[in-house]
């Protein structure tokens, strides 16, 4: 009998010890009914973090670290903890901690995780609903303020739902498609408004929480270009070129730059490559073409400045032809394309005669003069 009592007990003990475990959950359930965050945020704030104290204790106890509900709450709480922390943040201007973002989400990313791996799905319902009500509202405020022409704030609001929908371990290809797009429009106005440092504050932020987007980096680009600053300009496309190896237009600016910079061979080197992905790059071929014999006409009026006799006078020439040779074949494919250059064929015409090729320079002199005619 006494055996009987005792084993009654330490039942009673056992489930004493379970219901005060299961009772943090409940407390922290309790208290995040009084979460708005609509609403103070201080009071929102006390109220999620003792929300956290609770859910802490049920998430760190055997009785309860692998219940579903347990961490259905687990997950919305730290999810409200880096909430309010970006409100607070927003209100106050004051920076927010990345780290401490980064470990809460972490930690919501794990907990919504198990809800959602669930076999029998008792609480996935709840964990996306409660995170995509928060993605409908930051997606339709950036609706609004892209209609609005407020494409700062539409960018960061379309960022904001494609960030919210990260919790559930999903992208939202419409928001990363219309932050790119919104982004786009502000960069716009700040360079038009001559802003450059601002437009450049604001695509580096973009561009810091969307590290794949190239359209950004693209903007990034731009901005640099506008702003005259060349090796940011390579820094970036170089970076863009890493996600897009297949970019003809990035070769093309990166072309462009290194030629600002003098650095000639990269700059060659770079316009071919924008013109080996596509062969008939209208662009590409004009500014190689350039290129090529702006370097020839170069050297070639370096040797005057030399005496016959100096071994480099040869060397230069020798050099200048050359790439005389080599501005050719860009040059004939994009005069193929736009027929009526009268700079281009004047240009073809008196290369081919520089070369000796005198009938294909007669042939470009006669399309030259009949277009004069």
């Amino acid at each position: 009998m006494k055996k009987q009592l005792l084993l009654a007990g330490l039942s009673l003990v056992l489930s004493t010890a379970t219901f005060a475990q299961k009772k943090n959950v409940t407390d922290a359930i309790l208290l995040m009914r009084k979460y708005n965050p609509m609403g103070d945020v201080a009071a929102n704030k006390k109220t999620v973090t003792e929300a956290k104290n609770f859910i802490d204790l049920a998430a760190a106890n055997a009785e309860t670290a692998e219940d579903l509900k347990m961490h259905l709450y687990r997950g919305e709480i730290y999810y409200c903890l880096n909430e309010i922390s970006n409100i607070e943040s927003a209100t106050s201007g004051a920076p927010q901690d990345a780290s401490t973002i980064n470990a809460n989400k972490e930690v919501a990313v794990a907990s919504f995780k198990k809800v959602l791996d669930d076999p029998k799905k008792a609480w996935t319902t709840d964990a996306q609903s409660f995170i995509n009500s928060r993605v409908d509202f930051m997606f339709n405020q950036g609706i609004v303020a892209y209609n609005a022409k407020k494409y700062v704030d539409a960018a960061n609001a379309f960022m904001a739902a494609n960030e919210i929908k990260s919790y559930l371990g999903e992208s939202f290809k419409d928001a990363e498609v219309n932050t790119s797009l919104a982004a786009n429009y502000a960069v716009e106005d700040f360079l038009a408004a001559k802003k450059y440092d601002e437009a450049l504050t604001f695509a580096q932020g973009i561009s810091e929480k969307m590290p794949q987007n190239i359209d950004i980096l693209i903007s990034i680009v731009n901005i640099n270009l506008q702003k005259g600053d060349v090796a940011a300009t390579e820094t970036y496309i170089n970076k863009a070129l890493a996600l897009d190896p297949l970019n003809k237009q990035l070769y093309y600016v990166l072309g462009t730059s290194y030629m600002d910079k003098k650095e000639n061979d990269k700059a060659t080197i770079a316009l071919k490559k924008a013109i080996e992905i596509d062969p008939s790059y209208n662009e590409a071929l004009y500014q190689l073409g350039a290129h090529l014999y702006n370097l020839a006409v170069e050297k070639r009026n370096a040797t005057v400045e030399l005496d016959y006799k100096d071994p480099k006078a040869a060397k230069l020439e020798a050099e200048a032809m050359d790439l005389f040779k080599q501005a050719l074949e860009p040059l004939e494919k994009y005069v193929s394309q736009n027929p009526d250059d009268k700079a281009i064929l004047d240009i073809l015409y008196k290369t081919n005669m520089k070369l000796g090729n005198i009938e294909k320079a007669k042939e470009y002199k006669a399309r030259l003069d009949a277009l004069k005619g």
